[in-house]
């Protein structure tokens, strides 16, 4: 579960819309920060390395995996606000230009 942690769980959640953009709001029980979505390397899962961005999913509180890759994070205190917005424009523009990352 996102944000989730041995120290740290979901007190409350609310998914809402905004302009047909869905946004969660996720309230824990502690201080959360923006989760780190790294873009995928030349090496793939088969040889060790790490999962490519287009291929992990972030699970919210209602159940839904989302690919991470169309989430954007914005972290405030004991409060995350996920917005899935669909892939992000540099995300396009790089997996156009450099497939092989």
């Amino acid at each position: 579960m996102i944000g989730t942690t041995p120290d740290r769980e979901i007190v409350d959640w609310e998914r809402s819309e905004d302009d047909g953009t869905p946004v969660y709001t996720i309230e824990y029980s502690g201080p959360v920060t923006e989760p780190k979505v790294q873009s995928s390397t030349l090496f793939g899962t088969s040889t060790g390395g790490p999962v490519p961005a287009e291929d992990r999913k972030i699970q919210l509180p209602d159940g839904e995996a989302l690919p991470a890759n169309e989430l954007s994070f914005d972290a405030d205190g004991t409060t995350l606000y996920v917005r899935h917005g669909g892939e992000s424009t540099l995300g396009r523009i790089r997996r156009t230009l450099f497939p092989w990352l």
